[in-house]
């Protein structure tokens, strides 16, 4: 196997240079975010501030367009209840495809997208195709970033009136990104060994090795 090659799914089974360190499955989602969560990492400082910045930065929208008129009770109302409903339902469909957009990115064809509404978790998942710590990174993180990108930017060029929407629209997503958070959180742990994952969606589990120095 090639220096910068990735191992197969059976090769990481079997091959004693690598040694599982996690078996997730699927039905054990939120115990596993709520716990990667509160781990103290960059990734849930990140997390945290963002979130606690928007938060402040909407209360402060109000405030001040009501205090100058650039707002009525009615108009925060409507902008606030609606960018709770695009940012936490809306959203979940343009969250997803940008997902399985990078897993296509990362070669993976065995794209599936599903949800436990029991949870209340939407997902996608590549069969049997192990990706990287850092492509995890990536996979994980490419709608956050591409979302918040995108909001900020059209809000800022073309509707900056509807700023409290996009502000609160932005909120919800961001906290409802806490799973991909989560992921980043359990890599991080195992650094600096080489991690890697994959699911196989028939057993509905995701399985996490590292890379082990042999003597």
């Amino acid at each position: 196997m090639g220096k910068n090659s990735k191992p197969d799914v059976e090769t990481l089974k079997k091959d004693p240079a690598y040694r599982q360190v996690l078996e997730l499955d699927f039905d054990d989602m939120i115990p596993f975010v709520l716990d990667h969560i509160r781990r103290r990492t960059f990734f849930s400082l990140l997390y945290t501030t963002l979130n606690a910045a928007l938060f402040l930065f909407i209360v402060y929208v109000i405030i001040s367009g009501l205090h100058h008129g650039h707002l009525n009770w009615s108009l925060t109302i409507r902008q606030s209840v609606t960018g709770i409903f695009a940012g936490s339902i809306l959203v979940i469909p343009l969250h997803e495809l940008l997902h399985g957009l990078a897993y296509l990115i990362l070669g993976a064809r065995k794209i599936k997208f599903g949800a436990d509404l029991q949870q209340f978790i939407f997902y996608v998942t590549a069969d049997r195709h192990p990706v990287t710590g850092g492509e995890l990174y990536f996979l994980a993180l490419t709608p956050f970033v591409a979302i918040n990108l995108l909001i900020a930017v059209v809000t800022i060029l073309w509707f900056p009136q509807t700023v409290l929407f996009s502000a609160t629209f932005l909120l919800c997503h961001n906290i409802m990104c806490i799973g991909d958070f989560a992921i980043i959180n359990c890599v991080l742990q195992y650094a600096p060994h080489r991690v890697y994952t994959f699911d196989e969606i028939e057993n509905r589990k995701s399985y996490f090795y590292e890379e082990v120095n042999l003597p």
